[in-house]
């Protein structure tokens, strides 16, 4: 074999080498981009278990009824993500207080760390929900977060176990309804975005 046809012989395997390499290339992007796009789409339901843990932590808070649809974190953004809740009414039988179709919220576990933590929710978007707030001869529906003897921020006069902060709240097609039963009077304010 001359010198010539050796050189045209590895400029055509170098070619062909250079299209292997750049199809490989193309492959590993494809694969990059679509595993993208099923991690910033996927939301990872936390399961039974941390979501009856949820719903019993909040119906002992309340002291009402709280229901939770489903409990998960959407990995691209960092959020928890709750779907279906209900709170609800003072009585077992009672319409519920609350409903929310999609709650998606974002916290900066940072200031969690502190002596005296302070919970930051950076921001909670809401979607789809409802708020019934009834009064009659036993007082008013809405659930008293302040009750004496509480150490967790009430109006007990105990030392605080931990703060809430709310930097950003987004709720749209929301409705507030308000029913005096006493006078008989109510209100019912739809398509409610704060």
């Amino acid at each position: 074999m001359t010198i010539r046809a050796r050189l045209r012989a590895s400029r055509a395997w170098a070619h062909g080498h250079r299209v292997l390499r750049y199809v490989g290339l193309a492959a590993a992007i494809t694969a990059t981009v679509l595993a993208a796009v099923v991690v910033s789409t996927l939301t990872v339901d936390l399961g039974p278990r941390l979501r009856g843990l949820a719903e019993r932590e909040g119906t002992e808070f309340l002291e009402r009824e709280v229901t939770i649809g489903r409990l998960g974190i959407h990995l691209a953004r960092g959020r928890v993500v709750v779907e279906d809740l209900l709170i609800g009414g003072r009585e077992a039988d009672a319409r519920p207080f609350f409903t929310a179709r999609h709650i998606s919220l974002s916290l900066d576990w940072s200031t969690a760390l502190r002596r005296v933590p302070e919970f930051t929710v950076t921001s909670v978007e809401m979607t789809d929900w409802a708020m019934l707030v009834e009064q009659g001869p036993g007082g008013h529906t809405f659930p008293n977060l302040r009750r004496p003897g509480r150490t967790d921020g009430g109006d007990g006069g105990g030392r605080r176990l931990f703060t809430t902060t709310v930097k950003y709240l987004r709720a749209w097609r929301g409705q507030f309804a308000y029913e005096d039963h006493g006078a008989p009077w109510g209100i019912v304010a739809p398509n409610i975005d704060l």
